[in-house]
């Protein structure tokens, strides 16, 4: 397995476009996070400014300018001075105590780069300034930003750590998935052409996985599995085509061969031939038929069918066929219309009863039927009381040329029941074959 072909995946693809989203979201949101954090922090600093120079505007206005300068030169050298500026001016304009020395400008909040005195070490740092006039001169106060500067710095450090991780754990997730499907795309492919080489058997095996190529899977084991039925069935089909006009061609290669003596035996045997290549003509004419039927290129479906005419007309055409066969036939109830081909409903019922008088033997009794069915829709049934057909090839009387007779010694050609299925199926109805107890009941449900 190539790595080229894992990272060109669509799994891996479909991560790296989300990695990118989530890139561009977690930037969006640290931009918002900084600004957030600046907003809050500063109007906490702000108000902590605030305080402590109405601390120190108190003490200007309760002991004096001296006393003030005395607590601003006091506060510069203690814990608070690492934080905190102050500046004094008198009415002079002239500094007197603090630990910086600038005069912005009274009542506006600004933020200025200093560097603060007395503070071992210090460096530069923005400090949100305020300054306010009093009886005496000016006092001035502010505090380093440095916090602010720290806690983004901090949160930006994190979100930042935080979309490595995530992006990795995208990126080994995606790599995984995408090697886990390339190697089920391998198994389908190494399937679909072991299929190519004829080995129809091959499946997939996709197991009761979720996934979209495990459920694609197991619908090609499903296509896989209906195509090799159909090839089989193809190959019955052409054996069985094979071997049913094997036997007329040779009758008629006789027949001709007969012909060439002349006379009357001659004459006999071109009537032989003829009626032997009508029979292979009437057998490919329903191959045809079915192919036609089961394309949906035959066939008027708006016409309306009055199933009581049509039943009663079959059985007065058919009657004489069945009792010369020591069989009875007869219509048990004939009600409803449906909307169809009447020419295909026709031939299946009469398909239908010609089977019917063929196979299930003298003595039988075969009856039609029409009537409302029960989920709706018009029933058709054709039974009889005669041998029926054993449970296990109820689905294969349905295949064309399929025979019972295994040594197709019989007449007929095998294709009377696929007509019916055909017919059956262009209509939209359904057909079940069922044990009659005894001999057998076709009933064809038409929808309403």
């Amino acid at each position: 397995m190539l790595r080229a072909e894992i990272l060109s995946g669509a799994p891996f693809r479909a991560v790296i476009r989300s990695a990118a989203v989530f890139v561009v979201i977690l930037a969006v949101m640290s931009a918002l996070a900084v600004r957030l954090i600046d907003r809050s922090m500063t109007e906490e600093i702000r108000q902590s400014v605030a305080e402590m120079e109405a601390t120190l505007v108190d003490v200007d206005r309760s002991e004096g300018p001296a006393e003030l300068r005395n607590q601003v030169d006091a506060l510069s050298r203690s814990a608070l001075g690492a934080t905190f500026v102050h500046a004094v001016y008198d009415r002079a304009g002239r500094h007197v105590a603090g630990n910086v020395e600038l005069r912005p400008e009274p009542g506006v909040w600004q933020r200025r780069e200093l560097l603060p005195w007395r503070r071992p070490g210090a460096v530069p740092e923005t400090y949100l300034l305020h300054a306010v006039e009093t009886g005496e001169g000016l006092i001035v106060t502010g505090r380093s930003l440095g916090i602010v500067r720290a806690a983004e710095r901090s949160a930006l450090w994190g979100l930042i750590l935080t979309g490595v991780v995530v992006v990795c754990a995208m990126l080994l997730f995606g790599y995984l998935m995408s090697r886990d499907s390339q190697v089920k795309l391998e198994r389908i492919e190494a399937t679909l052409d072991l299929v190519a080489q004829g080995k129809a058997g091959a499946r997939i095996g996709a197991g009761e996985g979720s996934g979209q190529i495990d459920r694609i899977s197991r619908r090609i084991d499903a296509r896989l599995d209906a195509l090799e039925a159909l090839m089989a069935a193809t190959r019955r089909t052409a054996a069985s085509v094979a071997h049913d006009l094997r036997r007329p061609l040779a009758r008629v290669r006789l027949s001709l061969e007969r012909a060439q003596d002349g006379g009357a035996a001659g004459q006999a045997a071109l009537e032989a031939a003829i009626a032997d290549l009508d029979s292979l003509t009437a057998v490919i004419g329903t191959i045809l038929r079915i192919a036609r039927i089961e394309a949906g290129e035959a066939g008027d479906m708006a016409q309306q069918v009055d199933l009581a005419a049509l039943l009663a007309e079959l059985a007065e055409t058919y009657a004489p066929v069945a009792e010369d066969a020591g069989q009875s036939l007869s219509v048990a109830t004939a009600k409803g219309t449906l909307h169809g081909d009447r020419g295909m409903i026709a031939q299946m019922l009469v398909n239908l009863i010609q089977n019917a008088i063929s196979h299930a033997g003298p003595g039988a009794a075969i009856t039609l039927s029409a009537a409302p069915a029960p989920e709706g829709g018009v029933a058709l049934e054709v039974t009889d009381t005669g041998r029926g057909i054993a449970p296990g090839q109820m689905g294969e009387v349905l295949e064309p040329f399929f025979r019972a007779d295994a040594a197709r010694s019989g007449e007929g050609s095998g294709l009377g029941l696929p007509l019916v299925k055909a017919i059956a199926a262009r209509h939209g109805a359904t057909l079940e074959l069922a044990d009659n107890g005894p001999g057998l009941r076709v009933r064809v449900t038409f929808p309403g």
